[in-house]
């Protein structure tokens, strides 16, 4: 996608939050998703930049992963029926085809020495990619951490019906390893709350 096809996409994405109820979360949270997506694909798209093949990947897997959020956003914002779900149809076909269009980035390794070395160049690749993959259940937290600040597992259990505690509270784990999410303080008074990077 092209450096103007993209600052266009996030203007209409700033248009259509602008129609939600002035106070709401979400319009913040949408706006610094689709920033997130605007710096990764001028990044990726830039001539002038040379990348490496991991430099690349990382950006590359960064921007799908703020898309399936931001599109996720989309669904809840579509939900309360602020605005006509047409606008969101135009903007999830548009992200999604970014989406489409990142799954086919070609990653050129520069050296390879022999057939085994490239194997364990592939197999650890996979291995990185493999980092990168959120559960549903992580996903929800995610959402639900953005759409609420700092939160104690006690309070984010709510919005996990028929989810054991213990599964969340690892799931959290998992989310703060992977520095997705922090921690303040211990005990009953841990809160966590996004990284702001993410």
């Amino acid at each position: 996608m092209e450096k103007d096809s993209i600052i266009n996409l996030t203007k209409a994405l700033y248009k259509v939050t602008s129609l939600f109820p002035e106070k709401e979360t979400l319009i913040n949270s949408i706006r610094k998703r689709g920033n997130l997506i605007l710096s990764f694909l001028i990044i990726i798209n830039n001539k002038n930049l040379i990348l490496g093949g991991e430099e690349l990947k990382t950006f590359s897997i960064k921007c799908k992963r703020n898309i399936k959020i931001l599109l996720s956003y989309f669904e809840i914002a579509e939900s309360q029926n602020w605005i006509d779900p047409k606008n969101f149809e135009i903007l999830k076909n548009q992200y999604g085809l970014i989406l489409k269009e990142l799954k086919n980035i070609k990653i050129v390794e520069k050296k390879a020495v022999d057939k085994s070395e490239k194997k364990i160049v592939e197999t650890k690749k996979e291995t990185n990619e493999s980092k990168f993959v959120l559960s549903e259940v992580q996903e929800k937290v995610i959402t639900v951490l953005q759409g609420n600040g700092k939160m104690r597992p006690c309070d984010l259990n709510q919005f996990f019906l028929g989810i054991n505690p213990r599964s969340i509270r690892r799931e959290l784990q998992d989310l703060k390893n992977r520095g997705i999410v922090v921690s303040n303080g211990s005990g009953r008074k841990t809160f966590y709350e996004m990284n702001s990077y993410y």
